[in-house]
């Protein structure tokens, strides 16, 4: 299935041809159409309509520094500690299986072979460069802040994604930012009080790049779902 590019006409549409993109174009989103975005995610649902969200919108020379910066730190094998792991340890089944399968059909689709670190390596520093998108979200909340708030900073992302759709422009969510709180600090003005949750990457997508042909797999709903009557 390759990426569609169009504007999505329906929240079906949208939520059909919504993927994780990992290239896009060199084509900067018009500041009128991403503010228009950005206000109408604000209708967001949140517990108490605690709005427990803060949006830092990148773009231009500060982009551009942070993320040269950010590969910089990452290609000198620097780390750093994660606002919050990705993943819970051990992963369990079916999750453990579905993210491996996710990994490996990227890489296929790349055609960087499971014995190329190096080309992994490589590939896994797009994600600090926001896939070359022209505008990265780094979404930050306070550190008091539990876990149904995080729950509606969810539904302002999945806001923010299918809206995106609507006027044919794509997003990649990435939790990948949460790795480097401090990097995001240095050139953000975010309080001592608020911590890195997430980030986004919105732009247009690149049609001709494979990864963008990656639709991931989702469960049957009978094996995630029970009705009862």
């Amino acid at each position: 299935m390759s990426l569609d590019t169009g504007k999505s006409a329906s929240v079906t549409d949208a939520l059909e041809t919504r993927i994780t993109t990992r290239d896009f174009l060199d084509k900067p989103v018009p500041d009128e159409l991403l503010r228009g975005i950005l206000e109408k995610a604000m209708r967001s649902p949140s517990g108490g309509n605690l709005q427990p969200w803060k949006i830092h919108v990148v773009r231009g020379e500060t982009l551009r520094k942070m993320t040269e910066e950010g590969v910089r730190r990452a290609q000198a094998g620097e780390t750093e500690d994660p606002t919050y792991p990705a993943y819970p340890s051990p992963l369990w089944e079916p999750h453990r299986s579905w993210r491996y399968k996710l990994g490996e059909d990227m890489y296929a689709l790349l055609g960087i072979e499971k014995d190329n670190k190096a080309g992994r390596l490589t590939w896994l520093l797009q994600n600090i460069k926001f896939f070359e998108a022209p505008v990265g979200l780094i979404i930050t909340g306070d550190k008091r802040l539990g876990m149904p708030q995080y729950m509606d900073i969810g539904i302002l992302l999945q806001s923010i994604m299918l809206l995106a759709r609507e006027h044919g422009l794509h997003t990649a969510p990435q939790g990948w930012w949460r790795n480097w709180p401090d990097l995001v600090g240095t050139f953000l003005d975010i309080p001592e009080t608020q911590e890195v949750l997430v980030g986004m990457s919105l732009g247009y997508g690149n049609p001709d790049n494979p990864v963008n042909n990656l639709y991931a797999d989702r469960a049957g709903l009978d094996e995630v779902s029970t009705f009862y009557d």
